[in-house]
């Protein structure tokens, strides 16, 4: 028999909530979840169900109000928030749907930047960065800045940026909400890719139901609950 995929990440009773003038809206309403090593988990929901609330709850960018999260077996939210930068750091990586590139920079700077940040050397982020650009299929444009890719090519430099720093968990919001079908696809098997190849946890948050087949996982959330264990 094979061995069961160990859980990456896991959380248990999230709840969020935000001001709104006098009253406070619960966005989070005691969530569970988890993802496992080497799966794409995708969680699906309508615009305002709490999805990108959720990610960034897991992933130490929002402080949950109550409930815990456990990353790679660490209570990641009783930690001091120099160490959880850290952590996100080393062990996180990060695609957006706005891509997030610096507009000065080009496709192999934007990634050797974060690599130098881990305390690579230039001539190392170098080489791990245009590895990284060469998986995406970008080695060819590695000297082009955003405003000559497009939006494809920016999303796929998003990719290999995350996927350089070979990270345990891999977070996505969004990630192909800007792009056609065709480079849809391309972003979701180079996703695929990170989790079977790398090993890598994926957690993709979207609405497109194009996504749903290359999923491992399939948690759907609505008003701030999830609806249903998912497909495992």
């Amino acid at each position: 028999m094979t061995a069961p995929t160990p859980t990456a990440l896991s959380a248990q009773g999230l709840v969020k909530r935000f001001k709104t003038g006098r009253t406070h809206v619960e966005v989070l309403k005691n969530v569970d979840f988890h993802a496992r090593h080497g799966d794409v988990t995708m969680v699906m929901g309508p615009s305002g169900s709490g999805k990108s609330t959720l990610i960034a709850a897991l992933s130490g960018l929002l402080k949950p109000d109550e409930g815990k999260v456990s990353a790679m077996g660490q209570d990641l939210w009783s930690r001091g928030a120099g160490k959880i930068d850290r952590f996100r750091l080393d062990h996180c990586g990060f695609i957006f749907q706005g891509f997030n590139l610096f507009p000065a920079l080009t496709a192999l700077q934007q990634v050797t930047t974060v690599l130098k940040y881990q305390g690579l050397s230039r001539s190392e982020a170098r080489r791990v960065a245009i590895e990284a650009l060469d998986e995406v299929g970008l080695k060819p444009r590695m000297h082009q800045r955003p405003s000559e890719l497009s939006g494809g090519e920016k999303q796929r430099i998003a990719i290999a940026r995350a996927i350089a720093k070979r990270p345990t968990l891999l977070f996505a919001d969004e990630p192909t909400s800007a792009l056609d079908g065709e480079n849809g696809q391309v972003v979701i098997r180079l996703l695929r890719r990170a989790a079977t190849e790398h090993n890598a946890a994926v957690i993709c948050v979207t609405h497109d139901p194009r996504l749903e087949a290359f999923a491992d996982r399939i948690i759907h959330i609505e008003d701030g609950r999830i609806l249903a264990p998912g497909r495992d």
